[in-house]
């Protein structure tokens, strides 16, 4: 856990500008740091850029059966250390049916 956690302080160090996340390290897998974004989609994407994660990378799930919460996760190595990015948001259907992402 000790790389991790260096990781982690080193993220704080580099990026005190950024949005606050949830911050846990692993301790399962002491080499993977998770940040979690909540209701802002916005946010994850500025961490995303910040941590050069190209947005191909970048996974979208949603609940199944069609349920309105969504989630984007994506991964990068920084120093030898997993960081898995996700971000919750939710999806609402505008008045044709369609999905709409909200932020």
């Amino acid at each position: 856990m000790s790389a991790a956690t260096k990781v982690l302080a080193s993220l704080v160090d580099r990026f005190p500008d950024l949005p606050a996340t949830d911050a846990a390290v692993s301790r399962i897998y002491g080499t993977r740091v998770e940040l979690s974004v909540h209701d802002d989609l916005g946010q994850f994407e500025v961490w995303r850029s910040a941590l050069g994660i190209a947005p191909a990378q970048v996974v979208r799930e949603t609940e199944c059966g069609g349920g309105p919460l969504m989630w984007l996760r994506a991964d990068t190595i920084v120093d030898d250390v997993t960081i898995h990015l996700v971000g919750y948001g939710y999806v609402l259907t505008d008045r044709t049916d369609d999905p709409v992402e909200v932020a």
